[in-house]
């Protein structure tokens, strides 16, 4: 394989994930923009009322940090 073949295939894994990454985004949005209502949430003792979505975005950004730091500490384990 020439140089010029891998840096192709790498490339176009990079577009695929930018864009699957894209569309999750997309969806996680449109989820959250649907869903505006007022709910109570109980955090072991204390109980939050607050629009849903927040909630959601919340854990979403929590899942994106969580599934990052998990990519990073594997890329540590092959290197």
């Amino acid at each position: 394989m020439s140089s010029d073949e891998t840096t192709g295939a790498k490339g176009g894994n990079m577009i695929r994930r930018l864009i699957v990454a894209g569309v999750i985004i997309a969806l996680a949005a449109w989820f959250i923009l649907a869903n505006t209502a007022e709910v109570g949430v109980k955090l072991w003792v204390v109980e939050v009322e607050t629009p849903m979505w927040i909630m959601l975005a919340f854990v979403f950004i929590a899942g994106w940090a969580v599934g990052a730091l998990l990519r990073r500490r594997s890329a540590r384990k092959r290197a």
